[in-house]
């Protein structure tokens, strides 16, 4: 992979088109395409800070966007540099002159009769800024008419949040989704803002302790949290997620499981192509990476195959049934 040089780059008019919570931000314009880069929450990247935690780095922007191309999803378009002396992640500005990003969580505002009904008997809380309500979240996506005249919405929806524990990012809050708007008319985004992918703020000293605890490292791959609550109140666990009984969740089971196996070589190289130093600056450590290549297996292998073997069996046994001649 190349790690861009990215101080000669001027700044743009606009500080891109989306935003985020996951640190300081500049948009600069890279052949005179908007760009937006992001740095991280705390602290440089210098080769010398031997063991740094950050609520959002930008290598898990960079891996974790770039897991969604292999997997071939939209998304937006991600590179590592430097710029001010510190790693950095550039995200392609979503938008042209002539359009502008709708966040879920200003569609979700939209005024509805039948829309407003169903809220207000069926849901007791709104979520927070740490976890949506994943009910609310569906009463949108059936009832909303802002989304429901988005072709693909509910799939696009559920194959990110199959896809999202896969990579544990568990900020897919409701400003981490939306719509491109252009003119009239409107189209599901690229999906954008995949900092939280991997678990960035663990420290190497974690990181270090759970390669020597198999045990330990495959309990806490498969309780990684997700951004959706199920009882509005607290984060629901990503193995809970995946066994709702949601015909629209099995689908996107069905879809992704098979797609994800094919691809985990060309994943797990995505994350070795990644190199652990340039010069003086840290990129990512060999542990890391050889954590995150595990996780990945591990959250296949125990949370998704079975969801996924489970689903199958259960298909073929109705169709068992219903094949069956009762008459006999």
């Amino acid at each position: 992979m190349k790690l861009y040089k990215l101080d000669g780059f001027p700044l743009s008019d606009r500080n891109s088109t989306y935003g985020g919570n996951s640190g300081d931000k500049e948009g600069i314009l890279i052949d005179n395409e908007y760009w937006i880069v992001k740095y991280p929450k705390k602290g440089s990247r210098l080769k010398d800070v031997k063991d740094m935690s950050y609520a959002s780095t930008p290598e898990s922007e960079y891996i974790g966007s770039h897991v969604y191309e292999i997997l071939g999803y939209p998304v937006h378009k991600t590179i590592l540099g430097i710029r001010n002396g510190h790693l950095v992640v550039g995200c392609k500005d979503l938008c042209s002159e002539n359009q502008r990003l709708i966040e879920f969580r200003q569609l979700k505002n939209t005024y509805n009769k039948t829309l407003n009904e169903k809220l207000n008997t069926s849901i007791s809380s709104t979520g927070s800024e740490h976890f949506t309500v994943l009910e609310e979240i569906l009463i949108h996506l059936k009832y909303n008419p802002s989304l429901l005249k988005i072709k693909g919405i509910n799939e696009r929806f559920w194959d990110c949040a199959v896809i999202d524990g896969f990579i544990n990012n568990n900020d897919r809050n409701n400003g981490n989704w939306g719509i491109i708007r252009t003119g009239n008319n409107d189209e599901l985004a690229p999906i954008f803002d995949n900092g939280a992918s991997f678990s960035p703020n663990v420290s190497e000293s974690k990181i270090q302790a759970k390669l020597l605890n198999n045990d330990v490292l495959v309990q806490s791959a498969c309780s990684g949290i997700t951004a959706y609550s199920l009882d509005g109140e607290h984060s629901a666990l990503y193995r809970d997620i995946i066994k709702l009984d949601n015909k629209e969740l099995k689908a996107a089971i069905k879809r992704n499981v098979p797609l994800i196996k094919s691809k985990m070589s060309e994943i797990e190289r995505l994350i070795d192509e990644i190199p652990e130093n340039v010069g003086r600056y840290y990129i990512i450590s060999k542990a890391r990476k050889t954590i995150y290549k595990k996780e990945l297996h591990i959250r296949l292998e125990n949370i998704l195959m079975p969801e996924y073997t489970k689903i199958i069996s259960d298909e073929r046994k109705r169709e068992k049934d219903e094949d069956y001649d009762y008459s006999r």
